[in-house]
């Protein structure tokens, strides 16, 4: 009686372990912006981070003046010039906003 209860603890925990390690694959829990439309997505294009003062930006291959502002670029990627691979979604802008720079939440991004 004892070995079943030893077994049946052990497979409970390693139940939970499991369960508690999964990733959710729900894109709302990146996103900073979550009263705006999505005007456009991205699907793994080539793209560069720049910074420019102390800010960072992600500018598309081909693209000639339009930025991304990504609201949660991860710390690894806050590097000057480097080359990345991009998924994500681009935000309506307000009535305020800045010329040529587009909201962005990154929902992938590679090196």
């Amino acid at each position: 009686m004892r070995f079943y209860f030893i077994v049946l603890s052990l497979v409970f925990i390693l139940f939970t372990i499991i369960t508690s390690c999964k990733k959710s694959n729900d894109n709302s829990v990146y996103d900073c912006f979550p009263d705006a439309p999505d005007v456009r997505q991205i699907t793994n294009e080539k793209a560069t981070v720049k910074k420019a003062d102390a800010e960072f930006f992600i500018v598309e291959q081909g693209s000639i003046d339009t930025k991304l502002n990504p609201c949660n670029l991860p710390a690894e990627f806050q590097v000057n010039n480097l080359e990345v691979t991009i998924s994500g979604d681009v935000k309506q802008q307000t009535q305020l906003s800045i010329c040529c720079v587009e909201n962005f939440v990154i929902t992938k991004i590679t090196r």
